[in-house]
């Protein structure tokens, strides 16, 4: 198998990736003799999956780490991945390992800090990998708060491996990629991209309003009345009776219209962090099978009109978790009356919701 006509396309599996990667860099090995070749090998196996999973690749000849934080520059920095490779089989000797371990940490360092911070959770986010075509090892920050105070950051840092370049490794090493070119699924940095301050939620919540308002049959009014019973029970008088208050402090932080009916406003909101959900559900289950360079999000964010009610109908039905043995999943769910009222303006926003996602 000639490591020229192998690629990693991005449609490949993560396993299927992995498989290639190994069986090409194997054949590399046959002929490669200096870290240059090895670099440049390897590099160009991964350039069309980086390329498809929106990594930034900068490769030595481009980079160059801040001199006055530290001397010297990476061999590649893929996303938050920093790349050391070295001569082919130098891992043999321990003290090259040392070596490339040393340089990872303080290249991580010197990136971090050009990019503007170098603090315990910026540090979390990166990672470093040694490799010399038969051998690989991960660097990671490791700091915990029971660690003491004067520890040096360098010293924060663990050396995992190093491991054969074997396909669990290769997975492993590929996962770093995926998962770093993306942004963390915390709860700050989805309140950061979905919460009411910012673009996705005011236009989402309006869409879904009128839907709801404009575009919804029986059918949905059914699922809101079913919300109103069971909701009503959980707040009461209050959410039974209409409250200026209430209704202009919502419609102002999702900026709707001031006339929008304040249960069909709460309504709409609940529907919105419903989707959301069960968007990132189906994000995770699918993860570690689907395809390196599209996520269940883009393939919504890109569908046809018709693919994506299907897709959406399909996820609402449970099919995405049962098939992964999550049964039960949506069962009995009124929030997914706006299948049935799916105006031009909602499915937009739908798709900026899942365009949204696809960052993580």
């Amino acid at each position: 198998m000639s490591s020229e006509l192998v690629t990693i396309a991005s449609q490949d599996s993560l396993r299927q990736a992995s498989e290639k990667l190994v069986a090409a860099v194997a054949d590399l090995m046959r002929h490669a003799q200096s870290e240059e070749d090895l670099r440049i090998g390897v590099e160009k196996l991964l350039e069309p999956l980086l390329h498809s999973i929106g990594v930034r690749s900068e490769p030595r000849y481009e980079r160059l780490a801040t001199k006055t934080i530290y001397r010297g520059r990476p061999d590649a920095v893929h996303g938050q991945v920093v790349i050391e490779y070295e001569s082919p089989r130098a891992f043999v000797a321990e003290s090259a390992v040392e070596h490339a371990y040393e340089q990872l940490v303080n290249y991580i360092l010197a990136e971090a800090r050009t990019q503007g911070s170098a603090t315990p959770e910026t540090l979390k986010r990166w990672a470093g990998v040694g490799f010399d075509g038969e051998s690989i090892f991960f660097v990671q920050y490791r700091a915990y708060p029971n660690v003491r105070k004067k520890m040096r950051v360098e010293d924060a840092f663990v050396r995992v491996g190093p491991f054969p370049f074997d396909v669990e490794s290769a997975r492993t090493f590929l996962t770093f990629l995926r998962a770093l070119a993306r942004l963390p699924l915390t709860a700050e940095y989805l309140a950061e991209r979905f919460g009411p301050p910012s673009h996705i939620a005011p236009l989402a919540v309006s869409a879904f309003a009128d839907a709801l308002e404009n575009w919804g049959g029986t059918r949905v009014r059914v699922f809101f009345t079913e919300w109103k019973r069971l909701f009503g029970i959980v707040y009461g008088e209050h959410l039974n009776a209409h409250h200026a208050e209430d209704a202009h402090a919502l419609g102002k932080l999702y900026r709707v219209d001031k006339e929008t009916d304040f249960q069909e406003l709460l309504f709409s909101i609940h529907t919105y962090f419903a989707f959301l959900m069960k968007l990132i559900a189906a994000e995770l289950v699918t993860l570690s099978e689907a395809p390196l360079g599209l996520s269940f999000s883009q393939r919504l964010t890109y569908a046809t009109r018709e693919d994506l009610l299907a897709q959406l109908n399909e996820m609402e039905n449970g099919g995405v978790y049962a098939q992964r043995g999550i049964v039960n999943f949506l069962e009995g769910d009124f929030f997914r009356w706006y299948l049935d009222a799916l105006s031009p303006r909602l499915e937009e926003a739908l798709r900026e919701i899942t365009r949204g996602l696809t960052d993580f």
